[in-house]
């Protein structure tokens, strides 16, 4: 990997970060922005990333992160949650936090796509109905389908955040996202219905997303799973992030 700019990395920091607080933010959930960390809280019951702070610049003090990161969390209910970090040097393990890595990808701007699936069909969602339609499959795919309120609907769609949704017969199959902000198209929210994995649906959804703003680099997060797919999409790992998990957030 080649060693990233600080510039560079505040800004894919802030991309990830800034998604989950224009989702906290548009449905009425807790978040905060401070000049150094983005914070969000969807109160769910498991310390998934949407519980999350993402750090945006490198702390001098990682127990003043961990403590404003319990601060503001422990204020509402809900589970664990996670802090993001793509500076090395931030130990929160001291403070309660077990930690495991999440690679950055970067795809270049433009580009071609791989020819979607034929019996897949691709819309871009823009109304409750279609949301609750991708909630379902974001609420099975990451969070076990343990969470019976509906979390995310339409409020959060907007000219920078936007959803597709892919069918096939008519049946929700796959989803993703992508978030326009610090110069990139951050790529978010790619799930799969477990049955219909391995046919090429998640990666023309990926494209859908990624092809947004073709004048714009693209970047996500990948899962073991997901890696081999973007990289032959054209992504490359540039950095990666380590991932900071509390269980609970009782201070």
């Amino acid at each position: 990997m080649t060693e990233l700019d600080e510039g560079t990395l505040r800004a894919l920091a802030s991309n990830c970060g800034g998604y989950y607080v224009a989702g906290a933010r548009a449905t009425g959930k807790p978040w905060r922005v401070e000049d150094d960390l983005l914070l969000s809280d969807l109160g769910l019951p498991v310390p998934a990333p949407p519980n999350g702070a993402t750090i945006t610049r490198e702390p001098e003090d990682a127990g003043d992160v961990a403590r404003r990161a319990l601060e503001f969390f422990s204020t509402s209910p809900g589970g664990g949650f996670q802090v993001w970090s793509l500076w090395p040097s931030v130990d929160l393990e001291p403070y309660g936090y077990s930690v495991g890595p999440i690679p950055c990808m970067v795809r270049d701007p433009g580009g071609e796509p791989r020819p979607a699936p034929a019996d897949l069909e691709i819309e871009e969602i823009h109304d409750d109905a279609g949301m609750a339609e991708v909630w379902e499959l974001l609420n099975d795919a990451f969070l076990g389908g343990r969470v019976e309120e509906r979390l995310w609907d339409a409020r959060v769609l907007s000219d920078t955040l936007r959803t597709w949704l892919g069918r096939v017969d008519r049946r929700p199959v796959t989803t993703a996202t992508a978030f326009v902000s610090d110069g990139y198209v951050g790529v978010y929210a790619v799930a799969t219905d477990q049955e219909f994995r391995g046919r090429g649906y998640g990666e023309a959804i990926t494209w859908a997303a990624t092809l947004c703003r073709p004048d714009l680099p693209a970047t996500l997060q990948a899962s073991g799973m997901g890696q081999p797919v973007y990289e032959r999409m054209g992504y490359r790992t540039v950095a990666t992030f380590d991932v900071w998990v509390r269980p609970d957030r009782s201070a």
